[in-house]
């Protein structure tokens, strides 16, 4: 196994957790003058899930 393969694919495990549970909580997010929809964090959900995917393939290699 890589140790780091490994600890990047976790650290998107946690990014997609925390966006899921964004959608779940429903926590509003405004940055400055403008607030961040939901539907932002169905993106925050999927594409780390698919890196995470990929690199523990990667290091399982």
């Amino acid at each position: 196994m890589k140790p780091f393969t490994m600890l990047a694919a976790l650290l998107f495990l946690i990014v997609a957790a925390v966006h899921a549970y964004r959608i779940y909580a429903a926590w509003a997010i405004t940055v400055g003058p403008y607030d961040i929809p939901i539907w932002v964090s169905y993106g925050g959900v999927i594409v780390p899930l698919i890196l995470a995917f990929m690199l523990f393939r990667e290091a399982g290699r």
